[in-house]
C-alpha cells in the first residue's frame, strides 16, 4: 500500500465528519461560564486588533449555541459607527449578506439563527474590509472547517477582505483535512490569542 499518497476527496470528506463530530461531543461538555467568558475575551482581541480598528465595513456571523458569542463585537462596531453586514440564508448552501443596524428586526432563520428581514440592504463582497467567520474548528495557521451546510464557501472566496475565523482554544487543531476548494483564514482569534501567518492584524 502507498502510504504517501494523497487522500481521496471521499476520504477527506469522511475525515471532515470524524472531525465535526468530535467536536460536537467538546461542544457538549462546555460550561456556559467557560463559553461567556472566552467570548468576552475573544471580542476583546477582535475588537482591539488593527484590523478591527481600520475597517470600515465588517462582516459578522450571528452566533448560536456552542458558539463564541459575537453579540459584543456586533454592538461595539456599530457604536463606532461602522457598517455591519450579518447573514441571511436565501435558499441550500446559499446566502447573501445584509446590513444590520441597532434596532433592526431580526428572524430565525436556518438552524435558529438569528437572521436580518429580506427586505434590509444587501452588502456585496467587494465592500468588506473584515470578515468574521464561524468554525466548528481551526488550525493555528488558518485551516478552517465549517458546519458543512457551504453557506460560506462562495463568501470566503471572495478576495479583498481579512478572514478572521473565532475558536475556542478548545476547539484548535492540528489535524484539520482540506480540500484544494477549501478557503485558508487570514488568522484565528482565540481566547488567548490571534493566530495565523496570513493574519495582517
Amino acid at each position: 500500500m502507498d502510504t504517501d499518497r494523497n487522500p481521496t476527496s471521499a476520504e477527506i470528506q469522511q475525515n471532515k465528519r470524524a472531525l465535526r463530530a468530535r467536536c460536537r461531543e467538546i461542544v457538549k461538555g462546555l460550561s456556559s461560564e467557560y463559553i461567556e467568558e472566552a467570548s468576552r475575551r475573544i471580542a476583546e482581541r477582535v475588537t482591539a486588533s488593527p484590523a478591527y480598528k481600520t475597517a470600515g465595513t465588517i462582516f459578522c456571523y450571528m452566533s448560536m449555541a456552542g458558539e463564541p458569542i459575537t453579540d459584543a463585537i456586533i454592538d461595539k462596531a456599530l457604536a463606532e459607527g461602522k457598517r455591519v453586514g450579518i447573514p441571511l440564508c436565501i435558499g441550500p448552501h446559499e446566502m447573501v449578506v445584509k446590513e444590520y443596524k441597532l434596532g433592526d428586526e431580526l428572524t430565525r432563520g436556518a438552524f435558529g439563527i438569528r437572521e436580518p428581514l429580506p427586505e434590509a440592504k444587501e452588502i456585496t463582497t467587494d465592500e468588506f474590509d473584515l470578515a468574521i467567520v464561524p468554525c466548528v474548528a481551526c488550525a493555528e495557521d488558518g485551516r478552517r472547517i465549517g458546519h458543512g451546510a457551504g453557506y460560506y464557501d462562495r463568501f470566503l472566496r471572495a478576495a479583498g477582505f481579512i478572514k478572521l475565523a473565532i475558536c475556542f482554544e478548545k476547539l484548535l487543531a492540528d489535524n484539520i483535512p482540506l480540500e484544494d476548494t477549501d478557503i485558508y483564514m487570514d488568522g484565528v482569534a482565540t481566547e488567548d490569542a490571534i493566530y495565523g501567518t496570513r493574519w495582517r492584524g
